[in-house]
Parts: C-alpha cells; structure tokens; sequence
C-alpha cells in the first residue's frame, strides 16, 4: 500500500512538470532549432521515466550497455513484459528513443504531444493504408537519426515469457535499413501486471549485440526474426 502511495505521489508529480516542459519545449523549437528542442525533449522525458520507475521503489540493473550501437540510425527490438517497459528504455537507455503508439492516443491531450515530440508514429491497425503510412512516417524518423523501439510481440506477455514474434512487426526496421538492436527487458512486470497492484522489482535491461545491415543474416527476414526472438528469450528469467 506505501509503495501504490508512492508511486502515485510520483506519478502525479511527473505529469504535474508535464505541461510546463511541453511548452518549453515548443518554445524551444521555435527560437533554438529542431535540434535544441529535442535535447530538451530527452532531457524532459528522461526525468518523467525515471520518476514512475524509482516512485515504484523499483531498481533497473543495465547488462551488456558495452553491446549499445553508436549508430543514430537504429531500431530497438525488445519484449513487452509491463506497461512500464517504455518508461524503463527512456530512462536507462541512455539516449533519445521514440516507439509506436496506438492511434487512441493521438487522442490524449498533452500525452499525444509528447509522443509526437519524441518523433514516435501513431499505428491504426484497423486501416492497412493508414498502418503503412504510420511505418513509412517511423522509417523517415529513423534515417533522420531517431531511433524508435518496437515489441514485435503485438501485445504484452501475460506469463513474462517471451511469445513468437510477428513478422510484420518488422517492416519499419527493415524499411529503414537500421541497424538492429536486441534488448530484453526482464522483471518490468512484477511491478504491476504480476499481481495487479503496485510493487517494486528488480529489472534488468539487457542490451545485445546489434545486427547491422551488412550482416548476412540482416537478408534473411525469416531466420533474422527467429534469431531475435531467441536471444532476446535467452535473457528471461522468471
């Protein structure tokens, strides 16, 4: 119960600095530039990702960030345990990160600004001509140098375990020609999804070798995705 407090203490504050940050940062991209303002934005995004993991109690643990490519054009592809899993990749990754939001939430005021200011794509799965636009929008954002992660899971994991990976999750890394890099996230859903109330967990976000366009497997979509799906499982532990 001290914990639920806590993080909603947390919770609160972060979206509370949600507002104002906005605002600074279109003030910034109006006088400073693009690139000033998504400086800000990171900076911005890293704090509130970090305050809904630590007002959990919760301790993320980085494995392999030796392993973490220094291409501005990559895609991440990790598993989907929690709902907490993007604030964790925004606050411990190290550097900006984009992802695919559901198109609900281009319906959210002041979140939907957000994600759109991380240059992440709004997905409609239930149009197949607007579903690849959203792609071709992420692929643009990514040869631009903005790295996006993906859960090709579709869904989050029910039992933490890693599921089959749906091929067509991948079309906007290979759209992109990026390099790939596998992460596996592992404890995130203790936190909530495991008993459906608030506690605090150990993560580990396990960052493995990147696999580059240049790699004989990166033509091989079938087995490329096999591979993902294997070492990205290889990190699990329940």
């Amino acid at each position: 119960m001290l914990i639920t407090l806590i993080w909603m203490l947390g919770f609160c504050l972060g979206m509370l600095f949600t507002i104002p940050f906005l605002c600074i940062y279109y003030i910034a991209k109006l006088l400073a530039g693009n690139e000033k303002a998504d400086k800000l934005a990171f900076f911005f995004t890293r704090f509130w990702a970090k305050s809904i993991i630590l007002s959990t109690c919760s301790k993320v643990n980085i494995i392999g960030k030796e392993n973490l490519t220094t291409s501005r054009n990559v895609c991440f592809i990790a598993n989907h345990q929690s709902y907490f899993d993007i604030p964790v990749m925004m606050g411990w990754l190290g550097r900006p990160i984009g992802f695919i939001a559901k198109k609900e939430l281009k319906k959210v005021p002041i979140l939907s600004g957000w994600i759109t200011a991380i240059h992440s794509a709004f997905l409609d799965r239930s149009n197949p001509r607007k579903a690849i636009e959203s792609i071709n929008k992420g692929a643009e954002n990514i040869k631009a140098g903005h790295a996006i992660v993906i859960f090709p899971e579709g869904t989050r994991s029910k039992d933490g375990q890693v599921h089959d990976f749906k091929t067509g999750s991948l079309k906007l890394a290979f759209g992109s020609g990026a390099v790939i890099q596998p992460v596996t996230i592992n404890g995130s859903r203790v936190i909530f999804e495991q008993n459906k109330r608030i506690r605090k967990s150990e993560i580990s976000l396990i960052i493995h070798s990147a696999i580059h366009p240049n790699d004989d497997i990166y033509k091989e979509k079938t087995m490329l995705i096999e591979k993902l799906q294997s070492v990205i499982a290889s990190g699990i532990k329940l």
